[in-house]
């Protein structure tokens, strides 16, 4: 396959899965940007076209939420992961840049953050620029990643395992990270009062 119509197919699988919910993309990065060490691609092309293609990608999912708000919300109601995006919407109130750059990196964080922006019909302008940091953040990692694997193994189609496995294993730990995280801070808020609280005695006549 030429050096064109690996990029282009590169290009749409990032673009495709990237506007599909729940489609792993970071394993395919890598394992491109592994192959590249051994071939004639371009590392610093492979980022880019993941760059804008991810970004593009997660536009259109959050304009298919948008349009089609009053069909999702019903949808998602039947859905175990309806509670997630509930609590996305929860965090978009506190910080909309830190929860769109996080849902990026998350596993699987990055589509309840996208459809409950779109159903709060949040501003596609601000959501592009946020997610073009986001998204360049998320290419730049996993390119990363990739690149190291293909310099590790001498063979394009161990390069590519190993890219992968790196890969995996990076959004394994971030995603325990969170949990930690979300659970220190759990124990660490205030335990509201059980005591009843004494009724006022009623005034002197």
């Amino acid at each position: 396959m030429s050096q064109l119509k690996t990029h282009l197919l590169l290009a749409v699988s990032v673009l495709i899965g990237s506007a599909i919910p729940f489609i792993p993309t970071g394993e395919m990065v890598s394992g491109a940007a592994a192959f590249a060490s051994h071939s004639k691609l371009n590392l610093l092309l492979i980022f880019l076209i993941t760059w804008v293609c991810s970004v593009l990608g997660d536009t259109v999912m959050l304009v298919e939420a948008r349009v089609f708000a009053h069909r999702l919300r019903p949808w998602l109601a039947r859905r175990k992961f309806a509670e997630r995006v509930t609590q996305a919407q929860e965090g978009l109130t506190s910080n909309a840049f830190n929860a769109i750059v996080t849902g990026r990196l998350i596993p699987g964080g990055r589509t309840p953050i996208i459809l409950a922006l779109g159903l709060s019909r949040y501003s596609v302008r601000r959501f592009m620029l946020f997610d073009t940091l986001a998204c360049a953040l998320w290419a730049g990692i996993y390119s990363t990643l990739g690149s190291i694997g293909g310099r590790i193994a001498s063979h394009p189609v161990w390069a590519m395992v190993i890219a992968i496995a790196f890969a995996v294993s990076v959004g394994a730990l971030v995603q325990q990270i969170r949990r930690f995280v979300q659970w220190r801070r759990a124990r660490t808020e205030p335990v509201d009062s059980d005591e009843p609280v004494a009724a006022e005695e009623p005034a002197a006549r």
